[in-house]
């Protein structure tokens, strides 16, 4: 339940892909659960999560990326959606690693905005545009659809 979107080059093989969204398996992820009980997802977490989820509501699991500010690298990180039942979804995103091509971290307001589809279509097209960034070639094809 979500989208990819990705590029490869037919030259030297290079690639990248990114699905987004969650499959089945996301609902109410017993994973989450305990993570959140152990404090490793904050305090909140911890507080809303402590006897469980709590009947009636949902948790759904969703990948998520982000941009490095620094090196501009693609940084996978991770969204956990509330619904209380009340029609309202309380969005968590899990704190996402340091960039693993440069170290540079993600500070909160400026950078711990979720990459949107648009704009991981965006840095893929750049690439067809650009060429290859490993063999420099024009021969960068995008793939895209979506996934259960």
């Amino acid at each position: 339940m979500g989208d990819f979107v990705g590029w490869h080059c037919d030259n030297c093989g290079a690639e990248e892909s990114y699905y987004m969204g969650g499959g089945m398996l996301g609902f109410n992820d017993p994973e989450v659960v305990k993570l959140a009980q152990a404090g490793k997802l904050g305090p909140a977490m911890k507080a809303l999560l402590a006897d469980g989820i709590p009947d009636g509501w949902t948790l759904f699991n969703e990948r998520v990326f982000y941009s490095c500010p620094k090196c501009k690298n693609v940084i996978a990180g991770q969204t956990v959606r509330i619904d209380d039942a009340s029609g309202n979804w309380l969005v968590f995103h899990i704190a996402p690693p340091a960039c693993s091509k440069c170290g540079e971290g993600l500070a909160y307001w400026d950078d711990k905005v979720p990459m949107t589809l648009a704009d991981l279509h965006g840095r893929c097209n750049a690439f067809v545009e650009e060429g290859c960034p490993s063999c420099g070639k024009k021969s960068v094809v995008v793939d895209s659809g979506s996934w259960d």
